[in-house]
């Protein structure tokens, strides 16, 4: 019944809609659908305006970060897209032993962070690049529980609670070395592979790392984030607080608000090409078309200017307008310096 509301919006106006949300007896459920009508409503209606932007760099537009935890904290995740190849490899933080004393011995499996995964990892790094363009000095805590808000999200504690996942998550990121590797063509038709191993964040500060009133600065490291300025892509908060609950449609998101501006004829995306880029490992083709249908109408009406129909084979991507307008880009470069 919820997702009926929101997807007939266009059909039944927005009163209508929050007149039946209004209606629905659970309260999270309530407020979270009327949240959700007022973003979509605002998204057909409005322009973003600078607060709505965020950012997130090219490269992880194109490959993306697992959907689930994986099975072994050392593994090194790897995905590509044409001549771009992401790996993403686990860092090691020591743990003290019963009597308190950091062991010496080679690290072990517990460790191991492992690769940061699912949708908090991906609302994190959108976090980190937008406040990362206009300070590499990025604080934590507070302001990225208010960004998390912003975007629907709960505050909640305890062991399984929002506050404790998100930590956990910003450790992952903060530990782990990202591997971006890409091939150029140059002008005499030669090609030149570059490969730049780099971790995002060069430095953590993190105070009360047990508590939910946990705090931390990141600081972001120099090379990743002049190649940031060099390479960011816009976003639409807007856009992302619809997709927050769900990793395949941020990713689905993300990859249309890079491709689709950039395109001059259409494109066809394979289902094997697709999951060559994207976070979860699906078995069979038809499984990850049945996946990429399900959740595709609501990526649509995320980016409502975005030209994709699915096909038997894939999906096919046809220029289209910009998720967000070049000219709030250039305010929003001009007022930051990015």
């Amino acid at each position: 019944m919820a997702e009926v509301i929101v997807h007939q919006l266009e059909l039944i106006g927005v009163e209508e809609a929050r007149k039946l949300a209004e209606a629905v007896p659970t309260k999270a459920v309530r407020s979270r659908l009327l949240n959700r009508i007022a973003t979509t409503h605002d998204l057909l209606m409005a322009l973003p305006n600078a607060d709505d932007l965020a950012f997130n760099h090219s490269g992880l537009c194109q490959t993306f970060l697992p959907h689930s935890r994986l099975d072994n904290n050392r593994t090194v995740w790897k995905r590509e897209s044409g001549r771009f190849t992401l790996m993403v490899a686990p860092g090691v933080m020591s743990k003290p032993n019963a009597s308190g004393r950091r062991s010496r011995t080679s690290q072990t499996e517990e460790d191991y962070v492992g690769v940061p995964y699912g949708t908090k990892a991906r609302l994190i790094m959108f976090h980190l690049q937008t406040e990362g363009l206009k300070s590499p000095t990025v604080p934590l805590g507070k302001n990225l529980s208010a960004f998390l808000r912003s975007l629907g999200l709960a505050h909640t504690g305890g062991p399984r609670g929002t506050v404790t996942q998100v930590r956990e998550q910003c450790m992952r990121i903060a530990r782990c070395t990202f591997t971006l590797q890409w091939t150029e063509i140059e002008a005499n038709g030669n090609e030149r592979t570059i490969v730049a191993d780099t971790k995002i964040v060069e430095g953590l500060e993190l105070w009360n790392a047990t508590s939910d009133d946990w705090s931390a600065t990141v600081e972001l490291s120099e090379k990743f984030h002049s190649h940031l300025v060099e390479h960011a892509v816009p976003l639409d908060k807007r856009s992302i607080a619809l997709l927050a609950g769900n990793s395949l449609g941020l990713d689905l998101y993300a990859l249309f608000a890079y491709r689709l501006p950039k395109l001059k004829t259409n494109l066809m995306l394979t289902w094997s090409m697709l999951q060559d880029q994207i976070g979860s490992d699906y078995s069979q083709n038809k499984l990850i078309g049945r996946k990429v249908r399900e959740v595709l109408p609501e990526v649509l009406r995320a980016y409502p200017h975005a030209k994709v129909e699915v096909e038997r084979h894939g999906i096919r991507l046809k220029p289209s307008r910009s998720s967000v307008p070049r000219e709030m880009i250039n305010g929003y470069r001009l007022v930051h310096g990015a």
